[in-house]
């Protein structure tokens, strides 16, 4: 596949306080980011995401290691001229429209005045904020702004776009609203990656996975690869009693007089009672099995 981004070996130190004290912001990180593919930067805060975006954006530069954006070393111009950033707290100024805001963010890429109107229009349609395009930006509220943000990172239609913390301040259907957009602009071959530390979201939306842990690459790979692994089964059985389960492995999760709802933690186990229901033992109603999900594997990466 092509990459977009690919990141080798990076590292960042900082100097803080008075007597200056080191700190390891990034420690040897090396990750690849595909055309076409949803890739989700995770972990607490002060894992080192927000560091990362800034050395592939050129704001800041790693200490060792390379960064290439578009097939292009960073700094390249060429490279970020096809690329949106939203940043994580997005400044804006408030005394300006959201449409006077999005038509000076237009200009920046050098469109006549037709065209950034058209633009901001098409913007403010597309993030239904069109009723507050004439309201000045501190009347916004947290949502409103960061859906402004949002807006001003597809001004110049990137081909990649970088989203610091995107659903950051979003009430649930916000956050819904942002997830669609981002499945849209991916089905439009548009690569996206993006920072969080809200696992439900990334897991309905990545390809790929990266947890970053106090400034080190802990995790990283496709999704679907990380949480497949299945830990266990819930089962529940109809007119089964203590007896039929006294030789097999499991958790009673609730009963009634007619259904129980066991724990099944080995394959083997979850056999051995398909086969004695097959024998007419009791009935099995149904077999959910228990996957691994992505708030499980980043608590045991962070912990």
């Amino acid at each position: 596949m092509e990459s977009v981004l690919r990141i080798d070996r990076i590292s960042k130190v900082f100097k803080i306080g008075f007597i200056p004290k080191k700190v390891t912001a990034l420690d040897q990180i090396s990750l690849e980011v595909n055309r076409g593919e949803i890739f989700g930067l995770l972990g607490p805060n002060g894992a080192g995401k927000t560091t990362t975006i800034k050395c592939i954006l050129g704001l800041i530069y790693a200490d060792s290691g390379k960064i290439e954006l578009m097939g292009d070393p960073i700094p390249s111009v060429r490279a970020q001229a096809r690329i949106g950033f939203l940043t994580e707290n997005p400044y804006v100024y408030d005394f300006l429209t959201g449409r006077e805001y999005l038509m000076f963010a237009a200009s920046l890429y050098g469109y006549d005045a037709a065209r950034c109107r058209n633009k901001a229009d098409e913007l403010l349609s597309m993030f239904h904020i069109e009723e507050a395009a004439e309201r000045p930006l501190r009347k916004y509220s947290k949502g409103m702004l960061q859906r402004i943000g949002l807006a001003q990172a597809l001004v110049n239609d990137p081909e990649f776009l970088i989203l610091d913390e995107p659903m950051s301040g979003l009430d649930p259907l916000g956050r819904k609203e942002v997830r669609d957009l981002m499945i849209a602009l991916k089905n439009k071959g548009k690569t996206i990656l993006f920072s969080s530390h809200i696992l439900s979201d990334a897991e309905l939306v990545c390809d790929q996975v990266a947890i970053l842990v106090n400034g080190k690459l802990e995790t990283i790979g496709k999704l679907q690869t990380l949480i497949r692994t299945v830990e266990g089964y819930e089962v529940t059985l109809r007119n089964v009693t203590d007896g039929d389960l006294s030789d097999i492995s499991h958790e009673l999760i609730t009963s009634s007089e007619t259904e129980s709802l066991l724990k099944i933690n080995s394959l083997e186990a979850l056999q051995s009672l398909i086969a004695k229901s097959r024998a007419g033992k009791f009935e099995i109603e149904s077999i959910i099995p228990q996957r691994q999900t992505l708030e499980d594997l980043y608590l045991k990466q962070i912990k």
